[in-house]
């Protein structure tokens, strides 16, 4: 059993050493963006008070769950514009918080650790 786990524990971090390319790093970066453009929704527009700080590291999980192994040296800068201009199309979407419900269930299980205290 030993034998099995170094050599899986050794690949894993080969695996989390390896960087980004750029073509991951815009993926990773619009996976971000559009899971932030309906977090700002549900601040501005649903009454969920959102941190952007804990968000960020949250990022982390979302991109290893859609299999990246790191968020490193993506920009927040272009997450961030890319999330607004996200949440601007939302709001020509829907501009009465048409999607408040449907965002709400979708964040139920992570937003005790996404809100501001």
């Amino acid at each position: 059993m030993k034998r099995l786990i170094l050599p899986l524990l050794l690949s894993s971090a080969v695996l989390a050493a390896e960087p980004l390319t750029k073509t991951e790093k815009g993926e990773v970066e619009s996976l971000l963006a559009e899971a932030a453009s309906k977090l700002i929704y549900l601040d501005r527009d649903c009454g969920k008070a959102i941190d952007a700080e804990k968000f960020k590291e949250l990022s982390k999980l979302k991109a290893f769950s859609e299999g990246y192994m790191t968020i490193e040296g993506i920009s927040w800068n272009r997450v961030k514009r890319k999330a607004h201009q996200g949440y601007g199309m939302l709001k020509i979407e829907a501009p009465l918080g048409e999607l408040c419900e449907q965002y709400k269930k979708d964040i139920k299980g992570t937003y005790q650790f996404l809100k501001k205290h």
